[in-house]
């Protein structure tokens, strides 16, 4: 009697090309949507206007200034603070060098008596750029 030799067949290769696929689309998914969550987070509602440069770069850090009924709230990044804290806390983000840039987003409810000291604030701080936004109006519409 002769034994046949046991030959097991080769392991099948798993093809990983339509996993990574996947993978990289969700991970593209969560950072729009992490991204779109934060901008609803800040209740903010901005100032409108019809001319302007739009500017898509992003910046290096956000102020969010948010109207409440007693004051005014700040939010540099997720972090609330002060706004005798506020100069410190840029010069310890390093945001005093070259290149840098700082957004200012603040509620259409505030005069600008609640915005100026942010400004002011800012400048002591020796940011190099400043970006006031604001939401584009259709210009058409009156």
């Amino acid at each position: 009697m002769r034994l046949r030799p046991h030959h097991h067949p080769p392991a099948g290769k798993i093809n990983v090309t339509p996993l990574i696929d996947v993978v990289m689309v969700l991970i593209v998914f969560y950072l729009i949507v992490g991204k779109l969550a934060a901008d609803a987070r800040a209740k903010v509602q901005l100032p409108g206007a019809r001319v302007g440069v739009t500017d898509n770069a992003a910046a290096d850090l956000t102020i969010t200034l948010q109207a409440d009924p007693n004051s005014s709230v700040i939010f540099v990044g997720d972090e609330r603070c002060t706004i005798a804290d506020l100069p410190a806390i840029l010069r310890a983000r390093g945001i005093n060098q070259p290149g840098r840039s700082v957004q200012l987003r603040a509620d259409k409810a505030l005069d600008y008596s609640k915005v100026s000291p942010i400004i002011a604030a800012c400048r002591e701080a020796g940011v190099p750029s400043l970006k006031l936004i604001a939401q584009r109006e259709d210009p058409g519409a009156r």
